[in-house]
Order: C-alpha cells, then sequence, then structure tokens
C-alpha cells in the first residue's frame, strides 16, 4: 500500500507516512456488488446532502465502521503531536526527504489516483443491519435459484434432444456415414445397429452394415446380414450374389446348393446356373417289360455317375456307371442314379421302376397238322424266334428234356398223337403245347 499523499510505500500496519508524516487514510475495501445490493434493497443511508458518492478505490484504499474511525482518529491526534515535539531539524530533513522522493517520482510513471470524500454514513441499528442482510440473502438465494434452474432446463432439453436423436433413424443412419466418412468404423457400426433396432426390417442399412464387414473380413457377421435380407426380401439378387461371393471363397458348395434350393424365384435361380449339375438321363422310361432290357445313363458332361438297382442314395450305397446295364430277369427293379461334378456338387438323384415279365413264346407251327395218310408223310414244325422246339409222340407232355425238333420228322405207322413245345432260349418260357393225331396206315 502507498501513501494517497507522497506515494510512499507503508508498511504493513502503520498509521502515517514515514516520508511525509501524513496520517494513513484508511476506509473498507469497496464492493461494487454490495452497492448494487443496496440499492437492491433500497439502502440510501449512504448520503450525503441527498447526493449518493461512491468512493473510487486505489490500490490499498479500506472503509471501516465508526468506532474503527473514531480509533484512527485518535491515532491520528496522537502522531500529530508527537510531530510537533519533534525538532525543527528533523522536519527540515523530512522535507528534504520529501523534495527528493517527490523528483524521483516525477521520473517515473505518473501514478494516478482519484480520491473522492468519503461518503458520511448514518449510524444503523441492529434491527436494519439485519434486515439487510436478510433482503441480500435472500437475493443471492434467488439468484442461485435461478442459475440452478437454468442449468436443469438446459440439461432437460439437452436429454430430450439426445433421447430424440436415439429415436430417429435418420439421425442414426446420417452420423453412421458421417463416422464411416471420417474413418471411425466402431463408431459408423454402433450408429447402423441402433438404426436396425428403430427400423429391423431395413435392407438398405443391413447392406451398408454388410459390406463395412465384408471390408473387415467379418465374414461370417456379414452371412448373418445377407441371410436376414433375403428372408426379408426374397427377391433379392445383390443379397444372393453376395452370399454366393462368400460360400465360393470358402469352397462351400454345399451351402451355395442349400441356398439355391431355397430360392423360388426364376430370376434368383439363375444366379446358380453355375452351381447346377443337371439330373441323369436313363434310356428307357418306368413301365412294364415283357423281355430283357438294357439301360443306359447319361449325364452332363465331366461328371459322375453313380446307380442303384434298390437304393434312394446311389452315391454312397451304389457303384460307380461305366457300361449299359442289363435287365435279363424276371423281377421288378428300382434303378436310382445321380451325377457329381469335380466340385461335389450334386444333382437331383433320377429314379425310374421297371417290371420285367417276359412273355410266353408262341405255339410252334406243325405242317401237316395232323391227319390219316396212306402213304410216307414227312412233318414241318416251325419255331418262334430264340425258341428250341421239343416234341413226343405217345401224348405226354413235352419239355426241354424231350426230343429236340431240328429236322422234318415222318409220320410213324399207326395211330399216334404229336406233342409240341416251344421253349425261349433267353427267357426260358415255354409256349403252349402243341397236340395232333396223326394215322398212317401202310396199303
Amino acid at each position: 500500500m502507498r501513501c494517497a499523499n507522497c506515494g510512499n510505500e507503508l508498511k504493513e500496519g502503520s498509521l502515517y507516512c514515514d516520508a511525509c508524516g501524513r496520517p494513513v487514510q484508511i476506509v473498507p475495501d469497496y464492493n461494487e456488488f454490495d452497492d448494487y445490493l443496496d440499492n437492491l434493497v433500497g439502502n440510501d443511508d449512504r448520503r450525503t446532502d441527498e447526493r449518493k458518492t461512491v468512493r473510487p478505490v486505489s490500490d490499498k484504499t479500506v472503509r471501516f465502521d465508526e468506532p474503527v474511525r473514531q480509533q484512527l482518529q485518535s491515532a491520528t491526534q496522537r502522531t500529530r503531536q508527537n510531530q510537533d515535539r519533534s525538532s525543527q531539524s528533523e522536519r527540515q530533513q523530512a522535507r528534504q526527504t520529501q523534495t527528493k522522493q517527490a523528483q524521483e517520482r516525477q521520473a517515473q510513471p505518473k501514478i494516478q489516483q482519484t480520491q473522492t470524500k468519503q461518503p458520511c454514513e448514518k449510524p444503523q441499528s441492529d434491527g436494519q443491519k439485519a434486515k439487510r442482510a436478510q433482503q441480500k440473502k435472500i437475493i443471492i438465494i434467488s439468484a442461485v435459484v435461478c442459475v440452478i434452474a437454468i442449468i436443469i432446463l438446459v440439461a432437460a432439453v439437452v436429454r430430450n434432444v439426445g433421447r430424440s436423436h436415439d429415436n430417429s433413424f435418420d439421425y442414426q443412419v446420417k452420423q453412421a456415414k458421417e463416422a464411416y466418412a471420417a474413418g471411425d468404423i466402431n463408431s459408423a457400426v454402433s450408429y447402423y445397429e441402433k438404426a436396425l433396432s428403430i427400423d429391423s426390417d431395413n435392407t438398405d442399412v443391413r447392406f451398408a452394415l454388410a459390406d463395412i464387414y465384408m471390408s473387415k473380413k467379418d465374414y461370417d457377421a456379414a452371412l448373418v446380414l445377407y441371410q436376414e435380407i433375403i428372408n426379408t426380401d426374397s427377391k433379392s439378387e445383390e443379397a444372393y450374389k453376395k452370399l454366393i461371393s462368400i460360400y465360393e471363397s470358402k469352397r462351400d458348395y454345399d451351402a451355395i446348393v442349400a441356398l439355391r434350393d431355397s430360392a423360388k424365384d426364376e430370376s434368383i435361380l439363375k444366379l446358380f446356373a453355375d452351381y447346377t449339375v443337371s439330373e441323369p438321363k436313363l434310356s428307357k422310361s418306368s413301365g412294364k417289360y415283357g423281355e430283357a432290357i438294357e439301360l443306359t445313363i447319361t449325364a452332363d458332361s465331366g461328371t459322375k455317375i453313380y446307380y442303384s438297382y434298390d437304393s434312394d442314395n446311389p452315391l454312397t450305397r451304389g457303384e460307380r456307371y461305366y457300361n449299359p446295364i442289363t435287365l435279363d430277369k424276371e423281377g421288378t427293379y428300382e434303378i436310382t442314379a445321380v451325377a457329381v461334378d469335380d466340385r461335389g456338387i450334386k444333382s437331383e438323384v433320377a429314379s425310374a421302376r421297371y417290371e420285367i415279365e417276359f412273355e410266353a413264346p408262341k405255339a410252334p407251327e406243325v405242317d401237316p397238322d395232323g391227319g390219316t395218310f396212306g402213304a410216307q408223310t414227312d412233318i414241318t414244325i416251325t419255331a418262334p424266334e430264340n425258341c428250341k422246339v421239343y416234341y413226343t409222340w405217345d401224348s405226354s407232355d413235352p419239355s426241354a428234356a424231350s426230343t429236340e425238333y431240328t429236322a422234318p420228322i415222318p409220320v410213324p405207322e399207326g395211330n399216334n398223337v404229336l406233342s409240341v413245345i416251344a421253349i425261349d432260349q433267353n427267357t426260358g418260357k415255354c409256349s403252349d403245347i402243341y397236340k395232333s393225331r396223326f394215322e398212317f396206315y401202310m396199303n
């Protein structure tokens, strides 16, 4: 703190200036907020001649109440009395010191000080002081409450805006795109997932999220999203293409076939043209045959064919097809066949049912067809195709153990019954037995 008269630095606790001898002017610290509160509560005690004066406060100016002021005045009077008792030489020395210090101050930047008269204050009663204090307290509390209310209001607005954003599909998508553009992949994923929680059927968001997973090589997560897209939109060619691409990279052709089998739309099925093996073809259609048949099986070039006589799974329980199959025994056959390419992609299983029941050959033709003869006569027998003919003359039924017909036979003398049968050499079937009476007597 400096002397208000000469500017000399004052020692702490000094009541007068060591340089000029002037008493230290001490008033309470000026507080503009106190004046503002005094104006609010209507305090006009600090007035002089009906005009309020406010003392601008310089460096260390302090303001006290009346009791302190009286003590200050007493100390000042004592100081003055001590100065009067001082010798003339000491006062002269003090004035020289003062002159020297004044010259030094002129060489330094001027310190501007503005002083006004200390306002006169009327004494206040304890009740007035308590009332003022209470009024100030109310104003301060009200101000604090207002500030708190504003803070709460701002927080509520921010919270409501945040909730509004949390429930906004467009906002989440926008934030996801901005985060992805900024390279913040994790935040982009989080925003897209929030968007899906709002609109779970949105396929565009699933595509965007799946693309992110694909870029991160998280194929399993991308597969789930593409499958969900197909479940929502069964005609999404883009989702099918993405799934085929992923399965192809994994060489999971069974999954591609399963995906193909789940597709119903014709335009989607065309996407699997390179992952489809045609069903094998059998040379004869299902049916009943009266003779032995030979089957050939064909399939796409570069495929292997497997077949079975009695199984619905020829790949595991059948045998490899190389040559035509002959069905030369009576009975029923269930033929199944499948084709497999080098990737292990299988065709649909082809199947056919064949019932083989051979037809009996026709009865042989005999010439002459019985009768009475007076001269030697030869009998000619014509056998059906693939058949051998056997005969007897004693009316017994012929069999393969009987006499085989190889050339015309003469009619024996007497009254005889010729019995003839034809046996198919391929099927073993027998014709009906031919019987006729032949009589031959020599004249």
